[in-house]
């Protein structure tokens, strides 16, 4: 070889390498991350300045439209995500994730059958792929997300695989295609998959993943699970030298499948699962386990791990033959990745030449230690190509003639890629004009499309003999075909303004409704440019035709009345809750309710309607539509809309139906009373019959005037907040109990205004747009009806008179952690949980909260809400433990005051608790008693200013209480502040148990009596208390034991409730827990009596005595709390009951909650 060819072959390898490292320089790194909204773990919290890319996960499949659905519940984290996380990471992109439903997955992942999922459902049918595709890309644009993930790991079918080749192609041709401003990028498409490309035996379709998606992630984790295996498995193991189930082999499939690399992003768990030893002496990785350990499912966050480690100071051992970690603590073993683990793989991913990694999920970090770690492998893998760089820059410099040629090349690279990019978007612009002026058609298959020359043959030229009125869309003329048929035909006017739009969005909405209340809507007419809708003929007019007629009313009798009433429910019902989708018809009033033959009444005129979102807001606010006195206050303001507005609208309407008036504001002794204010004042004056129409005679129907006013008048409250949902509405009317509706304020637009009136202004815009009342898809397989209720802003802690709806509380005693973990409870029956106890400092009244505490409390939440996003978890502070001196101290002053109550909000928003609770046991003197109340005024005060602030709904509040409000305590009289409570508490928590115990051994005592007829130490006494000093009934829950005391008898032959007793009985302090009592009883056949006197139960054995309440005496209560119409129930505490025994006889007997 010369001298020449040698330098020529010198300076190619310089410049290949210069290139090679600036490419590697220059190329992005993906750093992403899963956050899921089901956690409940605050968005702000996120580190985002470590990530490239957050993924909002999950959205899912609805299986009637096949739309993307956001659970209602988390639907405002969705919507925040975006704004809030780019707020540490401006250069953040965030993508929304859709997967399976939480059961279809978590039934894959553990290897079991599916007769059917949604994805694959939707996947089967093309217009289902449609539907999904659309409805994914609005979404995501609406929300600002800038990229979809598809999270479908587990495909079951090679039919799966196929089908999901064609939504992939799809998919990004509708991506390419979508219409948006030139400075908006395309939406990045990714998707996690598993982590060999065969899965289940079938292969995925790698071809179309490489062409349709910017990357995939791997899942490469949850290869051992302790639910399936009976060995301790390395969940995420790099390498395995005993199976194909690790992360090197299935990334070298995908490589073998001619995937490209650039494509791959690695997956990094940070979790691991516990298993339980079959034995001590072998914990390394494949030892053999008898089960899962520490959680339900064995599943433990990485936060979780790292408490346990130091709370039990064990020792972390690095395998480097799998690349993992793993612990052991006795005979529990538990395998997860650690730094050292995320290090490797991150460095692995690196030498691989893949494109990034993906956390699953970011909030299972412990203070954002994994995530570091990650970014250090960068760091340094940063260091080395600058020093590449630093190396080599001189030469090339030197080389500076190839500088030139590469230089050229690189030019010669751009031109050919802009125009490319120009004829892409040009065949985008060109294909959706063309899919635009077919769906239409495809849009409204059920309807038929008549031509004009049939309308005007069949109207007679639109003569005015055929006129039937005019509204605002335009003229309706009656018209009749060959074939004898009636019609009603609405002509858009020259002169409407919004009529195409109203248009568009009848036909192609109505035509999906089918109800017997809703006007029929037949077909349409668009020749020549016309804009005509074509429905059944109505012969008996409208609403307004009848009531306002001072003749026609009069034949307008109450039945008839009842007869509109109810169809205009059963019509709402259906729109709100049993369509495929939600509709918000934005126009109710008597005009729009058309009556046929038979006076049946249906709800027309959907031209302004809309499918409902939670959080929406009017696109254009300038822009109110609807009519004037039927629109609510939220709507008129702030363009506001939800499910409450036509609740609203109905009001109007029914207070209408009742009254026989039109809507005025001259009304009232100085006529400047609306309708509804009217009828309020003189509701509250009892004076309601002289709102009602004298000609109306209710005396032979269960719907009663009187009743319809008060509904009438809970629609037209201005909170939407403190309006019932249309159930509830329905359920109210045909109530025979008017004792259990609601005591409405004044209501909206009122000229006079009450103390406690409140507003929608826009730092609460966000809870008044929220659906009340929802299906729940992914509800644990419930399919119920279930009560969302969000809590107002107002000066008061919420609705004095709530909805007849229940709390169904239980108090989780921390230090029951490793008995009970948050994982293992039951939530399904409780629809608030409370963390108990923590307590502020001696010295500062303040939470200071770390450690094991720190990791408790997160650990508690973020269980509790992925079992159940709906349960409500609330702190409960203080406890019999603390004693009264401390919150004595604590609210004697307005700055210690101050100091509890900001620390307190702080410790629930850090840790995502929904609510507070206060367990002062007890306040000793009226002065303590003067402080406690002020602790709540102000306590409220403060929780409303950080909502508004934070524009999150508030913070829940709650206290325990002393079973009475009126009571003696140590020859001390004590009276409870029933205003302040009323006032400031959403509800308290009455401690019905405790009467006798350890106390008083001279006899046996049923420890939790209803009825006691010796005194007034009993919950009737003390209930009765509390609603005699003007607490609302439904602000008072009762308080349940799960739990017995026990006494040794002086007789065993005198064993009743009151026996002579000589001491305590078995159990600690002569207590046992439900479990205990029920084990007690069958080994060693003690007798069990109910007594229905005291409503309570006891069991003897000898001189063994028990008294407790078991699942007899516990539903008999809360049959008697619901006679009561209490608020609900209680219980202390968890982890007591006997396998949930009594815990589910409870839900059932009351069975629906708030």
């Amino acid at each position: 070889m010369n001298r020449r060819t040698a330098i020529y072959f010198f300076f190619c390898f310089v410049i290949i390498a210069f290139t090679g490292c600036l490419a590697e320089e220059q190329r992005p790194w993906i750093k992403a991350g899963y956050w899921y909204a089901g956690s409940e773990s605050p968005i702000p919290d996120i580190n985002s300045a470590l990530f490239t890319h957050l993924i909002c996960a999950f959205a899912a499949v609805n299986t009637s439209t096949f739309e993307l659905s956001i659970p209602p519940s988390a639907l405002q984290y969705f919507s925040t995500f975006t704004n809030i996380t780019k707020l540490k990471n401006p250069s953040l992109v965030t993508l929304l994730s859709i997967w399976n439903g939480l059961s279809a997955t978590n039934r894959s992942m553990l290897g079991l059958e599916l007769s059917s999922s949604p994805l694959s459902s939707m996947v089967s049918d093309p217009s289902r792929r449609k539907s999904f595709i659309e409805s994914s890309i609005r979404t995501a644009r609406l929300y600002g997300f800038k990229g979809l993930d598809l999270f479908w790991v587990w495909p079951q079918t090679a039919s799966d695989m196929i089908h999901m080749a064609s939504l992939f192609d799809e998919w990004r041709a509708a991506v390419e295609s979508e219409p948006r401003d030139p400075n908006e990028p395309k939406l990045i498409l990714t998707m996690g998959v598993h982590y060999s490309p065969t899965c289940n035996s079938v292969n995925y379709p790698v071809e179309k993943l490489r062409k349709n998606f910017d990357w995939v992630h791997l899942v490469t984790y949850d290869y051992h699970l302790p639910m399936k295996e009976g060995v301790a498995g390395a969940p995420a193991a790099l390498y395995d030298p005993r199976s194909d189930l690790n992360t090197d082999f299935g990334i070298k499939e995908w490589i073998r499948r001619e995937f490209p690399v650039n494509k791959l992003v690695l997956g990094l768990p940070f979790h691991g699962y516990a298993w339980t030893l079959v034995g001590p002496g072998n914990d390394r990785i494949g030892a053999p386990a008898s089960g899962l350990a520490v959680t339900r499912d064995g599943s433990m966050s990485y936060k979780y791990i790292k408490w346990y480690v130091r709370s039990y100071k064990a020792s972390v051992v690095y395998d480097a033959n799998y690349v993992t970690n793993y612990c052991s603590i006795g005979l529990i073993w538990i395998g997860f990745d650690d730094v050292e683990a995320i290090k490797a793989k991150v460095a692995y991913a690196r030498e691989k030449g893949l494109t990034g990694f993906n956390v699953f999920q970011v909030i299972n970090d412990d203070n954002w230690v994994l995530s570091h770690a990650a970014q250090e492998d960068a760091c340094h893998h940063r260091k080395t190509q600058r020093l590449c760089l630093i190396v080599l820059l001189p030469i090339v410099l030197i080389a500076i003639l190839l500088a030139l040629v590469v230089c050229y090349f690189r030019s010669r690279g751009l031109r050919p890629q802009g125009v490319f990019l120009l004829r892409r978007m040009s065949q985008s612009s060109s294909e959706v004009n063309a899919s635009t002026a077919q769906n239409f058609e495809e849009d409204t298959p059920n309807l038929l499309r008549f031509s004009f020359g049939i309308i005007r043959a069949a109207t007679d030229n639109f003569s005015d003999a055929n006129k039937l009125g005019e509204g605002g869309y335009g003229p309706v003329f009656k018209g009749e075909l060959p074939n004898g048929q009636v019609m009603a035909v609405k002509r858009l006017s020259e002169s409407s303004i919004q009529g195409v739009e109203e248009f568009k969005n009848e036909v192609t909405l109505t035509a999906r409704l089918q109800h017997v209340n809703l006007v029929r809507l037949l077909g349409f007419c668009t020749d020549r440019q016309e804009k005509m809708l074509i429905y059944e003929y109505l012969p008996n007019k409208n609403l307004d035709y009848y009531l306002f007629d001072p003749i026609r009313r009069r034949v307008f009798d109450w039945g008839k009345r009842v007869k509109i009433i109810e169809g205009v429910c059963q019509g709402l019902l259906y729109l709100q809750e049993y369509s495929n989708f939600t509709v918000i018809h934005r126009d109710l009033k008597g005009g729009n309710i058309l009556l046929d033959a038979e006076m049946n009444p249906k709800i027309s005129d959907f031209g302004m309607a809309k499918l409902f979102r939670k959080g929406k807001v009017e696109a254009n606010t300038g822009r109110i539509v609807g009519t004037y006195g039927f629109v609510p206050p939220e709507y008129v303001q702030h363009g506001l809309y939800s499910m409450k507005y036509d609740v609203y609208s109905f009001g109007v309407v029914l207070l209408q139906i009742i009254s026989s008036k039109r809507i005025s504001n001259d009304n009232g002794p100085n006529e400047d009373w609306n309708l509804s204010e009217y009828a309020y004042e003189l509701w509250k004056e009892g004076k309601e019959f002289e709102f009602i129409d004298p000609i109306l005679d209710d005396s032979d129907s269960l719907f009663k005037t009187t009743r319809c006013l008060q509904v009438g008048l809970l629609c037209v409250q201005t909170n939407p907040v403190d309006r019932p949902s249309m159930v509830e509405v329905c359920s109210m009317l045909k109530s025979e109990a008017s004792s259990t509706i609601p005591l409405p304020r004044r209501p909206a637009f009122s000229a006079k205004k009450d103390e406690f009136s409140e507003s929608i202004t826009p730092s609460n815009r966000d809870e008044v747009a929220d659906p009340f009342v929802r299906q729940s898809e992914e509800a644990e397989g419930e399919g119920a009806l279930t009560e969302c209720w969000s809590m107002n802003y107002s000066n008061q802690a919420a609705r004095t008179n709530a909805a007849p709806v229940a709390v169904k509380g239980a108090y989780w005693p921390s230090w029951f952690a490793d008995t009970l973990p948050p994982s293992a409870i039951e939530t399904s029956l409780f629809t608030h949980i409370y963390f108990a106890f923590l307590s502020p400092s001696n010295e500062t009244y303040k939470f200071e909260v770390s450690g094991s505490t720190a990791a408790l409390l997160s650990n508690f939440t973020m269980s509790l809400s992925l079992k159940r996003p709906r349960v409500k978890t609330l702190i409960s502070i203080g406890g019999g433990g603390d004693g009264p001196d401390l919150y004595s101290r604590m609210a004697s002053s307005s700055s210690t005051r101050k100091a509890f109550i900001d620390s307190s909000i702080a410790l629930a928003r850090k840790f995502g608790f929904d609510g507070l609770d206060l367990d002062w046991e007890f306040p000793q003197n009226p002065g303590q008693m003067e402080d406690f109340g002020l602790l709540l005024k102000e306590w409220r005060a403060a929780v409303n200013h950080e909502a508004r602030a934070a524009r999150r709904p508030p913070l829940l509040l709650t206290a325990a209480v002393y079973f009475a409000a009126d009571f003696f305590l140590d020859e001390v009289h004590r009276a409870y502040p029933a205003r302040q409570i009323s006032e400031n508490l959403d509800w308290i928590n009455a401690m019905c148990y405790d009467y006798h115990g350890s106390w008083d051994t001279s006899a046996t005592g049923a420890q939790a009596a209803f009825f006691d007829p010796n005194s007034n130490i009993s919950s009737s006494y003390g209930l009765g208390s509390w609603i005699r000093a003007g607490v609302p009934r439904k602000k008072i829950i009762m308080g349940l034991p799960l739990y017995g005391r026990t006494w040794e008898l002086k007789d065993p032959n005198i064993n009743g409730i009151g026996a002579a007793a000589v001491g305590l009985g078995p159990g600690d302090e002569g207590v046992l827990l439900y479990h205990q009592v029920v084990a007690f009883n069958k080994q060693n056949g003690a007798e069990v009596v109910y007594d229905k006197t005291t409503v309570s139960t006891y069991s003897y054995l000898g001189k063994s005595w028990i008294g407790y309440d078991d699942v007899t005496s516990t539903t008999a209560k809360i049959k008697l709390a619901q006679s009561l119409r209490l608020g609900g129930y209680f219980f202390w505490a968890l982890s007591y009951d006997n396998n949930w025994t009594i815990s589910t006889q409870a839900s059932k007997a009351w069975p629906y909650g708030r």
